[in-house]
């Protein structure tokens, strides 16, 4: 059986990407792993800084409730699983491409299903994307879904 990793945002292309990841378990007969990164804001940021002293945790007021965002994933699972596919889901929080890669590690992924916003080369160049990174470090197949929504 195939697992799939199958990273998602909770943006609106969210359900797109996980129909997309149902039709392809359907076809293989494989295994849906959903997965949502919660990255932490950075506590500090001083004037001039480069991008090695900022640090990872969330100040204390900005807590991130990872058990919400698990009942958003245990929502899909359980649509999937409705509908006879096996699928699990697991909300965490840390950096996205690294976790990604943990978790497809962790999951003996056969394939890691990203969606694409579609965004410019100006957004990329100060934000970088998740899909480049993963790309550029995985070890097992990527398919990349664009899920920009037709106009």
């Amino acid at each position: 059986m195939k697992t799939l990793l199958v990273p998602v945002d909770f943006s609106e292309s969210t359900k797109l990407l996980v129909e997309k990841a149902a039709a392809i378990a359907g076809e293989l007969g494989g295994r849906i792993v959903l997965l949502h990164v919660t990255e932490p804001m950075a506590s500090y940021v001083p004037v001039g800084a480069s991008m090695d002293v900022l640090t990872p945790t969330p100040p204390a007021t900005e807590v991130i409730d990872v058990s919400v965002l698990q009942e958003r994933i245990d929502a899909f699972v359980s649509d999937l699983r409705a509908r006879g596919l096996q699928a699990d889901g697991k909300a965490i929080s840390g950096l996205a491409v690294d976790d990604i890669l943990d978790q497809a590690a962790v999951e003996k992924a056969d394939y890691i299903v990203l969606g694409s916003h579609g965004h410019g080369a100006l957004f990329h160049l100060f934000s970088g994307s998740v899909v480049t990174g993963v790309l550029k470090r995985a070890i097992c197949p990527v398919i990349v879904v664009p899920v920009r929504r037709q106009s």
